[in-house]
């Protein structure tokens, strides 16, 4: 801010259609992670669990919510 630089944020409405298949592989590919995780969990391999958690990790409206309001 000091060299004139004005910090914007910008959160995406309604994705346009044409995306539709990007975000359906990208639904495939967290619900794959979540199962890695808990199978991850279930041998105890706690490494990648948290690999996978954090591939699998969903925002919910609240989340947004409050990113909003703390921004």
């Amino acid at each position: 801010m000091e060299c004139g630089i004005k910090p914007i944020w910008v959160f995406d409405g309604k994705p346009p259609d044409l995306k539709s298949k990007e975000l359906d592989k990208r639904v495939a590919m967290k619900k794959d992670a979540e199962e890695q995780k808990e199978k991850a969990i279930a041998e105890g391999d706690w490494e990648q669990a948290k690999k996978m958690a954090g591939r699998s990790i969903k925002i919910t409206p609240e989340m947004m919510a409050d990113a909003k309001q703390l921004v």
